[in-house]
């Protein structure tokens, strides 16, 4: 959670005042996150899908889910069993609100920002067995970061292998 949903969140909240007009911004997700949301309560559902939810309010989202685990009742509460899917589920939604955000306060400036899943690529992380080379793990956030200007979608959305995912 840290890293993925606070580090994202507050590199973010530094960097997006700083973007110049017709700048792109990728924030990298999971296809994970659907289908952590797909295991979230119904409630949880509607407000990670909301249009209003607000940082603030994803933040404390993101905080009772830790709360919920470390006190072993996170899926009672409606919660998935897994706390990397629920953090990419933050930075979808954080993706959703920022863009959103963006078209309201820079309107007209031309300003891209989209989540996506890059698959499962051969890092430290995932190891060697995964099914993509980093090459091929970079064709979707570079298409999303080299959208020609004048571009209006996708945005806000969360893409993988450069298509827009449900949300």
């Amino acid at each position: 959670m840290k890293t993925n949903y606070n580090g994202t969140r507050d590199v973010s909240n530094e960097l997006l005042p700083l973007i110049k007009p017709n700048g792109r911004v990728v924030n990298v997700s999971s296809m994970v996150s659907p289908s952590a949301l797909a295991k979230c309560s119904p409630e949880l559902q509607e407000r990670f899908r909301s249009d209003s939810i607000t940082e603030d309010k994803l933040t404390k989202l993101m905080e009772k889910f830790v709360e919920d685990a470390k006190n072993g009742v996170h899926q009672e509460r409606g919660w998935p069993n897994t706390a990397y899917g629920v953090s990419k589920i933050g930075v979808t939604v954080l993706s959703r609100i920022q863009a959103r955000q963006l078209k309201e306060t820079r309107k007209g400036e031309g300003i891209i920002l989209n989540a996506c899943c890059p698959g499962w690529v051969r890092t430290d992380m995932a190891g060697p067995n995964a099914t993509k080379s980093p090459d091929e793990g970079a064709v979707t956030p570079v298409y999303l970061a080299l959208l020609p200007t004048g571009a209006d979608s996708p945005y806000g959305e969360l893409v993988s292998e450069k298509k827009v995912v449900p949300w």
